[in-house]
């Protein structure tokens, strides 16, 4: 008598999401980046992504006890690609060891193979980092940067930097800038507005309005905050978290250019001290590329902790690979000074078509 094996791997059907939700819920390695209500948001922003659930489930119980979100990106330019997860800023297959991985991970390839893309990538923070990949081959261009909401907040205050944290906070509240939580559409506009100015001036491509709107419909409130300052009653800088569990990330924040020194920094704490109130016990900065020093300079500044991000890559014989930095390595280096120049002298109307058209190939 052949004996029934212990676990079985299924892709899950859109009427099982309300299962999948909760055993994200449970698991400890559970983000906001699992949930269904991520991939909705993926798929509303973005027709070019479409996601699906793999489980491990024990057939003994019934529970899913392991699983991984699994999307494909289509892109005639980069390649299509699977990938575990689009615009997560840091996430982990949900499984408790190697062998759960390994049982898992077949079936991917499988899917891989199956949409003849060019590329799979399953992307790690440390927690998993020890597990075993034998088809996959690793990269690392991001660090992750988190705070641990252990201390008081007047202790934790204390620790951070003096000059270029603590004394720009109370430089911009004794200027009279206010912190306001909002979730109206006018709002969400005024935050895009600010960001997409933001990324003008840094020559990156504006993201589409349609990710924030997908956002808000999808994850707020139960997941999604968003916070202006007002500097004079006027709006210049926003800050837009995601929160689930015990775990606050902020995920996009800018300024406009004539906010005053210390409104960044300000806006940050006034988050950071909500995400405490609201009991949480980590508030994430979000990953940054390591060739960004000045950007890891200032998040350690607020003595957070750091770990490396890991993508653990299949590349298709033949394949062009795709750099962190998206079209960069893809169309060269001479073209991607040149694409920034567009950008810098470029009107905003078309920094906005610019990011339409880049982001319906990235993910």
């Amino acid at each position: 008598m052949i004996a029934r094996p212990a676990h079985s791997v299924q892709w899950l059907s859109p009427d099982r999401e309300a299962e999948w939700d909760e055993f994200v819920g449970r698991h400890e390695l559970g983000l906001v980046y699992n949930l269904s209500s991520w991939k909705r948001t993926l798929e509303d922003a973005f027709p070019h992504i479409s996601g699906r659930f793999l489980a491990l489930r024990e057939n003994a119980s019934g529970q899913i006890v392991a699983g991984l979100p699994v999307y494909q990106v289509r892109s005639w330019l980069l390649g299509n690609r699977i990938v575990s997860v689009p615009f997560a800023s840091f996430c982990n297959p949900l499984v408790s060891d190697d062998s759960q991985l390994n049982l898992l991970l077949p079936e991917v390839v499988e899917e891989y193979q199956r949409s003849r893309s060019d590329r799979l990538e399953i992307r790690m923070t440390e927690a998993t980092r020890q597990l075993s990949h034998p088809l996959l081959s690793r990269t690392g261009h991001y660090k992750h940067n988190f705070l641990p909401l252990e201390k008081v907040p007047d202790e934790l205050f204390a620790s951070l930097a003096k000059t270029s944290i603590c004394q720009k906070i109370m430089k911009a509240r004794r200027a009279g800038v206010v912190i306001e939580e909002v979730s109206d559409e006018k709002s969400l506009k005024v935050c895009h507005s600010i960001l997409v100015k933001l990324r003008h001036r840094l020559c990156l491509p504006a993201i589409p309005y349609a990710f924030f709107q997908a956002m808000r419909r999808h994850l707020w409130p139960e997941h999604l905050k968003i916070f202006i300052a007002l500097q004079r009653g006027k709006p210049v800088a926003c800050h837009l978290v995601l929160k689930y569990k015990d775990l606050w990330t902020s995920e996009y924040s800018a300024n406009t250019i004539d906010a005053l020194h210390g409104v960044n920094q300000l806006l940050y704490w006034e988050t950071i001290l909500r995400a405490m109130a609201a009991g949480a016990k980590v508030f994430s900065f979000g990953r940054t590329s390591v060739s960004n020093v000045g950007l890891l300079a200032y998040k350690r500044r607020w003595k957070t902790s750091e770990e490396d991000l890991t993508e653990y890559v299949l590349l298709r014989a033949g394949a062009i690979g795709r750099s962190p930095a998206g079209f960069a390595r893809l169309i060269g280096p001479e073209s991607s000074e040149w694409f920034k120049v567009l950008l810098r002298y470029s009107p905003e109307t078309l920094n906005r078509i610019i990011g339409g058209y880049c982001y319906r190939h990235m993910g």
